[in-house]
């Protein structure tokens, strides 16, 4: 861990002489801090704990530079700062001229090998394992296929036999063939209307 931790754990013990009024915030920047490191899961709450000591002894630090600084704010950017840092100088195996996307590629692998898993005490550490640089390194993403478009031509549906041979049967009938049918249907009605009535009507 490249953080200097002992000589700025006095200046944690010296925050007692902070004004009364700014403790409420600092309380704040602790816990926010502390959610903010939880979130990448160290296997090591004792090194976790170490790296939140010296960070916020170098918020406090910075403060008393900058007094107009929200403790919050300035401790939140500073963790991010150092940690962003951190991740961009992990072996991440693309180009230079890529490197602003080393720190988001860094979260990928780490995450997809279980690095701080494994070797917790490598997080915004000066030195990175070699066992984690390897596995860094072999964890690379490869590029997919190259997207190709191509443009559908529109067909008719097929509908079948049974479409054809509907259309075939409408096409073969004439007016006089379906003014038949509905003759004889008309008239099959009529019958049926009239022996209801002799002799099923009340």
């Amino acid at each position: 861990m490249d953080l200097p931790l002992l000589p700025l754990t006095s200046e944690v013990v010296d925050s007692t002489q902070l004004p009364a009024e700014s403790l409420a915030d600092w309380r704040e920047a602790t816990a926010r801090l502390d959610a903010y490191l939880a979130r990448w899961e160290l296997a090591d709450p004792f090194y976790q704990r170490l790296i939140g000591t010296s960070l916020l002894a170098l918020a406090i630090r910075e403060q008393k530079s900058h007094p107009g600084r929200p403790p919050v704010e300035l401790t939140l950017k500073l963790a991010q700062e150092k940690v962003t840092a951190w991740l961009e100088t992990l072996p991440s195996g693309i180009p230079e001229a890529a490197s602003s996307g080393r720190a988001a590629v860094a979260v990928l692998r780490l995450a997809r090998i279980g690095g701080l898993d494994r070797w917790p005490r490598a997080f915004l550490s000066r030195e990175t394992p070699p066992e984690l640089a390897g596995r860094l390194r072999e964890s690379g993403f490869e590029a997919g296929p190259a997207v190709r478009f191509s443009h559908m031509v529109s067909r008719p549906i097929d509908y079948g036999p049974f479409a054809r041979l509907a259309r075939e049967a409408w096409e073969q009938v004439g007016w006089k063939e379906v003014g038949a049918i509905l003759a004889f249907w008309t008239g099959v009605f009529g019958v049926a209307c009239a022996l209801y009535f002799l002799f099923f009507a009340p």
